[in-house]
């Protein structure tokens, strides 16, 4: 026996179904006539008029109406019957949605921690879905390695308010694993990225992607062990409804029969990626028996669910349930369901670009628009030709895609090779395979074709300001740096550009004999990115606007102020501001705590303050003092220097807050947001007095956290 490495995506091995089977031209004078044939050009250079450019837009797609988002969430993309009415066991409604949101950002449900395959108890429900795939981030990680189960932290903001992710391996003594290369520091380590398991394979056993009848012992699996994550670049969620095929190598929605197909269900791919992701985030199989025991999902559950509520009538949110009374109603089936519902809905609907398609004249500005007119022209026409690939309301689709419920029948043609080199985390499936020349190959990993070598699946172009990280191997941090990309046309990796599957829409958009790439100059690469950054990119997606047709993605004020909008939940429990189990959203490990102001860490013993200069001023009182990190591990988020005791009648001048016991502290934003061992700062207090000499008396105290203690 040899024991041969094998990556494929995350999934359960075939089992039955646990339930039943689991959408004018205005007339003008000759004169007005001559006169636009001559000013063509130039108004393509300075940008076409609202009206010119929504009428040039229309002629490229073929109904301008084919790029506008529908205005209902039951009018979106969804699975359907013969007669075209939706198929109830996938249709959206807003039970199943508010329920797969709630499940999407709990923390409880990643409850499937297995010491025997390297997993560390302490890590067990502390991330969600929602630890990878951030609505300040686009619906992705946000950062470059994207990390769930074994990561700590969420993010950090700067002084000026900018929003940073940052979730990195737990710190807090864990016991250190393999790869400690990788990942310097007393940090937890990664054996194997999460969607890599490793077999006990008889000698001449089939390549690398096909399926085995028998895949022999599990010995090794990155779905169990120590640290969750993904060689990939988080993929984004938003416009899940009007793909077929998700995951950036099309592996959610393949046939099962497929040679690196997993879907024993036959569901589509909003369905089968839930699942997927159930198995491949440490929750399938363990989540349910802890849903179960919470009386508000119990509610939520009945409320999504009637039919399977029926199933289950001694399951009620009154009850504590009897062992199996709640199987027929909260199971990974019903759970997979809501979740992809959610998943369905998550769009924008009020990005300048929606307004414009609408008849705003004025909600894109004339750069915006002159961007726009280069993301709908043809390359060999002087354009991007963004829109060939990025057509449809979610810009996701190929422009002649024939459109069946909004889904679109095209599938290999959404996936391309773009000359890409792997994301970093790759480097341990080379160590975990003792190959060196290992490649994460995309498309061709599901389906065995070589002539998929190194396609991935073309993405929604929206909300990608906050995206941060670009392509699955996540190499690019800015739109503009994709857009040079594009107009280089220069493959970035060798090895994937010899592969012969390279497309030429990327290197030669312009036609067989023309310069490699698009040829746009520099004001053009602004006008596009700028489309693309700011023209499609929608605030409500990420702060709560009560007016906006655009939900957030984030459980937000009117999900989770239960007090207010759903009483009937607070009368079971329910915490305001919190998922339904009652834990933080997203993630519940200690770090995430402080940066989303739920706790504070005292570091007033970690973080010696020395007073270095004091001035008296009259009635103003200015203390400087150096604040080292004498530790031996970081200070995290922002350090809030707090004077505790202080006089009433003394304030503190440039102060950033009141505890909320009336002590006066001082918010410092630490560089990268953290202060390292051996660092030092430099903050001065300054205290206002009712009177020239009066003692300033007071315990200095530092915390660390964000938000207000």
């Amino acid at each position: 026996m040899t024991n041969e490495p094998r990556e494929r995506s995350a999934g359960p091995r075939k089992r039955r179904a646990v339930t039943a089977r689991l959408k004018g031209r205005s007339s003008g004078t000759a004169a007005l006539v001559l006169l636009a044939a001559l000013c063509g050009t130039a108004a393509a250079d300075k940008g076409a008029s609202p009206a010119q450019l929504r009428r040039h837009i229309d002629a490229q797609v073929g109904g301008i109406q084919k790029l506008m988002v529908p205005a209902r969430d039951e009018d979106l993309p969804q699975p359907r019957l013969a007669n075209g009415s939706p198929d109830p066991f996938f249709q959206t409604t807003e039970t199943k949605r508010y329920l797969g949101k709630q499940l999407f950002h709990d923390p409880i449900r990643t409850a499937r921690i297995l010491p025997n395959f390297g997993g560390v108890l302490a890590t067990r429900q502390t991330a969600s879905c929602g630890s990878c795939h951030l609505g300040e981030s686009a619906s992705k990680s946000g950062t470059l390695l994207n990390f769930a189960v074994g990561g700590e932290g969420r993010h950090y903001t700067d002084a000026a308010g900018n929003f940073i992710p940052r979730r990195r391996p737990r710190t807090d003594n864990l016991p250190r694993l393999r790869n400690a290369a990788l990942f310097p520091g007393d940090a937890l380590v990664d054996e194997l990225p999460t969607l890599t398991d490793i077999y006990e394979f008889a000698v001449g056993s089939p390549a690398r992607g096909r399926k085995l009848p028998d895949p022999g012992r599990l010995l090794r699996t990155g779905r169990l062990d120590a640290l969750d994550s993904v060689a990939r670049n988080a993929p984004g969620v938003i416009g899940a409804a009007f793909n077929n095929r998700l995951l950036l190598g099309g592996f959610a929605g393949e046939p099962d029969a497929s040679p690196g197909g997993l879907n024993p269900f036959g569901h589509p791919a909003q369905e089968s990626v839930a699942l997927l992701l159930l198995d491949a985030h440490r929750m399938l199989e363990f989540l349910s028996a802890e849903l179960q025991q919470i009386a508000v999902y119990r509610k939520l559950f009945r409320d999504a669910f009637p039919e399977e509520a029926a199933l289950a009538p001694n399951c009620t949110p009154l009850t504590p349930p009897a062992p199996g009374s709640c199987d027929a109603l909260i199971n990974d089936i019903t759970v997979l369901r809501a979740t992809a519902t959610f998943l369905r809905a998550t769009v924008t609907r009020n990005t300048p670009w929606d307004r414009f398609l609408a008849g705003s004249n004025d909600a894109l500005t004339e750069g915006q628009r002159r961007g726009a007119r280069l993301f709908f022209t043809a390359a060999d026409k002087g354009g991007a030709g963004c829109y060939t690939c990025h057509s449809g309301p979610m810009l996701n689709k190929q422009v002649n895609d024939p459109d069946v419920a909004g889904v679109g029948r095209f599938v290999e043609e959404n996936f391309y090779n773009l000359g890409l080199g792997d994301h970093p985390l790759q480097a341990l499936n080379r160590v975990a395979r003792n190959d060196p020349n290992f490649r994460d190959d995309g498309r061709r990993e599901i389906t065995g074709r070589d002539s998929d070598a190194f396609k991935f699946r073309v993405v929604t172009l929206r909300q990608l300001k906050d995206a941060r990280f670009f392509f699955h191997s996540g190499a690019f941090s800015s739109v503009k740096e994709v857009v040079r990309y594009f107009n280089a046309g220069v493959p970035q990796d060798a090895q994937a550009a010899a592969a012969g599957t390279l497309t030429s829409r990327f290197t030669f958009p312009r036609g067989p004999g023309t310069p490699r790439g698009l040829g746009l100059s520099d004001q053009q690469i602004d006008d596009l990115a700028d489309f693309i950054e700011n023209g499609l990119y929608d605030s409500a997606f990420v702060h709560f606007d009560p007016k906006s047709s655009t939900q957030m993605f984030q459980l937000s004020e009117r999900d989770v102020t239960y007090s207010k909008y759903r009483p009937d939940l607070a009368a079971l429990g329910a915490v305001d501001g919190r998922p339904a189990s009652g834990r933080p959203q997203d993630n519940d490990d200690a770090l995430s705590r402080r940066d989303m102001g739920l706790e504070f860490l005292d570091v007033t013993a970690q973080a010696q303050a020395s007073p270095v200069n004091a001035e008296d001023r009259g009635t103003r009182r200015e203390v400087v003092y150096r604040i080292s990190n004498n530790g031996t591990s970081v200070i995290d988020t922002h350090l809030l220097l707090i004077a505790r005791g202080l006089p009433r009648d003394i304030r503190l001048e440039n102060g950033s807050g009141v505890t909320s016991s009336g002590d006066p502290y001082r918010r410092v934003f630490l560089r990268d947001g953290v202060l390292l061992p051996g660092q030092s700062i430099v903050e001065r207090l300054v205290f206002k007095r009712s009177s020239a000499g009066k003692p300033v008396n007071y315990n200095l105290v530092l915390l660390s956290g964000q938000g207000n203690p």
